[in-house]
């Protein structure tokens, strides 16, 4: 605004009428030219057609260029500012058309023109590339996060099946020699506090077998997985109630959201997801469908992982089946479909 006030003070003896006072308000409203791009493109044309003010009109094609607009509008633009700087309106008749000015003059009204929409277009693409780059930062530290999630779950697993392991042992120890302290104790008393301990001894090893085997996710966290997923995905969760639906089919379903939306992040950046489970007559239908890709499509998830290959497996234990396979506009989806006990469908087996 204050490169454009000087121009209009500096060119005021070269102004028509009209043109003395247009551009100094031409000049104030400048700041508004990323609010009203068109607006001020269309305002600054005149004062353009002067032959002298040409900061106005070079500002509104920048801020034109680097506003979200469709090319055509910003090639439109830029040929209106190289015609109407080209074009001599104050001495029309008097013009001497000549090769030496009609060349300077095409090199001029092209400089007008090119550079403030390169300018802007190359904005544009730099703020482009920094939106994706801070998407793919975000990505790579939820595939990050997510890959520590699973390191520690893995060590979690291994730990129990440790402690189940050495813990069961001496616990079946224990039974085994209450059952022979029993056989030989000859009183009554010493007999039967062998037998309790023997009895508490094998409760303790079933107690045991069953906390290390029980899944510790199901339905309920399914709201905070969906959640930490980001705001790109949506959710439809019908009909969620734990009730007759088994603790290994419930942490089933929440392996195959997990693993959906991991895929999703890992091979299709900056795509929107949709997460549906519901149960319906056959079963729980569990769904993860992705739109495509923002960037460069990646690798399908199908190639080199073991997600999708465990996910068949255990679904397959469970009585199931499982589907992933891409959609016609190039989107991913993967869907699953879970028996329940009861009314719903056969009981599922054990995993």
């Amino acid at each position: 605004m204050a490169a454009a006030l000087a121009e209009a003070l500096a060119t005021g003896h070269w102004l028509p009428g009209w043109a003395v006072w247009a551009a100094p308000v031409v000049a104030c409203v400048l700041p508004l030219r990323r609010r009203f791009p068109r607006a001020l493109m269309l305002l600054t044309l005149p004062t353009l057609a002067t032959g002298v003010l040409w900061i106005p009109a070079m500002a509104a094609l920048h801020a034109v260029a680097a506003s979200e607009r469709r090319r055509c509008e910003v090639v439109a633009s830029a040929a209106a500012v190289a015609v109407v700087s080209f074009v001599p309106w104050q001495n029309m008749d008097d013009y001497a058309w000549s090769l030496p000015d009609v060349t300077l003059g095409v090199l001029l009204s092209g400089l007008l023109a090119v550079a403030p929409a390169a300018l802007g277009l190359l904005g544009r693409a730099r703020r482009e590339l920094a939106a994706r780059l801070a998407e793919l930062a975000l990505s790579r530290e939820r595939e990050r996060l997510y890959a520590a999630e699973q390191a520690a779950l893995r060590e979690r697993e291994r730990l129990a099946r440790d402690v189940h392991d050495t813990a069961a042992h001496h616990l079946s120890l224990i039974s085994l020699r209450s059952s022979v302290l029993a056989a030989s104790v000859e009183s009554p008393a010493g007999r039967e506090e062998a037998e309790t301990l023997g009895e508490l001894a094998r409760r303790a090893a079933a107690d045991l077998r069953r906390t290390i085997r029980r899944p510790s996710q199901g339905l309920g966290q399914l709201p905070e997985l969906i959640e930490a997923a980001g705001d790109g995905v949506r959710a439809e969760l019908d009909r969620l109630e734990a009730a007759g639906c088994p603790p290994e089919v419930q942490h089933a379903a929440y392996r195959i959201v997990q693993e959906g939306l991991a895929n999703v992040r890992r091979h299709a950046p900056g795509a929107e997801a949709t997460v549906s489970v519901r149960r319906t007559d056959e079963g729980l239908r569990i769904a993860v469908h992705n739109t495509p890709p923002a960037g460069p499509p990646r690798p399908a998830p199908d190639r080199g992982g073991q997600g999708l290959p465990g996910l068949r497996t255990r679904v397959a234990a469970l009585g199931g089946t499982l589907s992933a396979c891409p959609t016609p506009d190039g989107g991913y989806a993967l869907d699953a479909l879970l028996p329940l006990p009861g009314p719903s469908g056969p009981p599922a087996r054990d995993a």
